[in-house]
């Protein structure tokens, strides 16, 4: 696969894939590692509570700043763009984002939850914002390298400040929280420095129509993060009011290990965004696409089965006692992950084609069916309900875009690899819960027939690095 194509276009991907892999592997396997810390230190009812206020902010950043972050990193791409301008227009929006975002004070203090952090909510939300919007001034800049180090330097602020703040200081809630809120304001500090995006704080000669512009492209996307928020978080918010914080805390652990997979697989949806938007118009661009779209697909099936593989031995030393009934929603949620990297490969169509639409039908379409799942099924089957409801609608939303993405790109599905790949996970999901070692040694066995089934993959691959590592030694 690596070999088909020319040799500049899968340079271009591989140099890019490794330089997000710096950033993301570095940055989530310290975040991985910090997990046994929160659920040592706080009980399973404070992390529900942490786990509400980060879900909250994570929806409120975008929806004050019009989602301005990502016309920056996108219009920053165009071959005729005004970088500058474009990081003057984001800071803007940022600083008004700024003002009006004081209104979250007296609402979070209407919230029983969250009440007593109201404080800590606003400037959570102001300062994740501010680092995303800068970290996307470096994406869009192509300053890779940088945006990739300042992924790490986050992650290392965080734990840095969460074990002095929450080990030394015994600062429990408010500790976590004051964590991620000064290691967002480092890293927002360090991107506008290192972009040189200080040089755009200016309210001189504002390019309106520019202006304009950007948050026409934005705006379109405040409603397709809620709807995202609604398939990611709300069952977390359902679950917290139907059966409690406790029973929240220990469901958003379950999140950890699936989302391996779309953390993983999303370096190379990162860095394939590139690419395709370098693609769009080429003879070849589909057939190219499709072969991408294959090597993903091995790659996503083969890390699904092979967490559900590990997924109860591992949260057995990884977490504490009261939250190993965790891996009771992970088959759900590893399957729905999978399917939800897919689904994200084929929005690189919307991103290419500046078509915000795009993203804001298929997350509205996965997210009432999200929402009516989790009505239907949480009071049923509790927990359960949630993780269930929340896979069918990571599936629905990836079959939304294969028929809705033709317009640009036609992939194809329905090949025999893809196929057994499908049924070998969710047979793999349902000895999970055959508590003997014949269910482990089952799950051992799918593990190697999923090897074969995408040997025409992976072999290539392992070829291809091996001849790399032959040619540096020979240098």
């Amino acid at each position: 696969i690596f070999k088909m194509g020319s040799e500049s276009r899968n340079r271009y991907l591989l140099k890019n894939t490794l330089i997000f892999t710096l950033g993301n592997i570095g940055s989530r396997m310290i975040s991985f590692f910090l997990i046994p810390l929160y659920t040592n230190v706080l009980t399973t009812s404070q992390y529900g509570t942490v786990d509400l206020i980060t879900t909250i902010s994570t929806v409120a950043g975008p929806m004050l700043t019009l989602n301005i972050a990502e016309s920056v990193m996108r219009f920053g791409l165009d071959k005729d763009a005004d970088k500058e301008k474009n990081t003057q227009c984001g800071s803007i929006v940022l600083l008004i984002a700024m003002i009006i975002g004081l209104v979250l004070i007296p609402i979070c203090r209407c919230i029983t939850e969250v009440s007593d952090y109201a404080m800590y909510v606003y400037f959570y939300v102001i300062s994740l914002s501010a680092s995303q919007l800068f970290l996307c001034d470096l994406r869009g800049k192509e300053l890779l390298l940088k945006y990739s180090l300042g992924n790490i330097l986050q992650t290392l602020m965080i734990a840095i400040l969460n074990i002095t703040f929450l080990l030394v200081f015994k600062m429990e809630t408010g500790g976590y929280l004051l964590a991620y809120i000064i290691a967002n304001f480092i890293v927002a500090i360090y991107a506008i420095i290192a972009g040189k995006g200080y040089k755009a704080f200016s309210f001189h000669n504002i390019d309106r129509c520019k202006l304009k512009e950007m948050i026409r492209y934005s705006v379109v996307l405040i409603p397709n993060t809620f709807m995202w928020w609604i398939m990611n978080s709300s069952d977390r918010v359902m679950v917290t009011y139907m059966i409690g914080a406790a029973a929240n805390g220990i469901y958003a652990v379950s999140y950890k290990l699936p989302t391996l997979v779309s953390t993983l697989t999303g370096i190379f949806n990162q860095a394939w965004s590139y690419s395709a938007i370098r693609e769009e118009g080429t003879s070849d661009e589909t057939e190219y696409n499709n072969k991408m779209f294959k090597t993903l697909s091995a790659i996503a099936f083969m890390m699904g089965i092979g967490l559900l593989l590990l997924a109860k031995p591992f949260l057995k030393i990884y977490v504490s006692d009261s939250y190993y009934d965790a891996w009771r929603y992970t088959p759900f949620l590893i399957i729905g992950c999978v399917y939800l990297t897919l689904g994200t490969f084929m929005a690189t169509s919307y991103t290419v084609h500046k078509d915000s639409f795009g993203y804001l039908f298929s997350g509205s379409f996965g997210a009432v069916f999200n929402i009516l799942l989790n009505f239907i099924l949480v009071p049923v089957i509790g927990v359960y309900g949630a993780a269930l409801a929340t896979c069918i609608s990571y599936i629905a939303v990836f079959m939304f875009r294969v028929f809705h993405t033709r317009k640009y790109i036609k992939y194809d599905i329905w090949y025999k690899e893809f196929i057994l790949g499908s049924l070998l996970m969710i047979l793999s999901a349902i000895l999970m819960f055959v508590d003997d070692i014949k269910g482990f040694l089952f799950q051992l066995l799918i593990l190697v027939l999923g090897f074969a089934v995408f040997s025409k993959t992976w072999i290539p691959m392992l070829q291809f690095f091996l001849n790399k590592v032959r040619r540096k030694r020979v240098i």
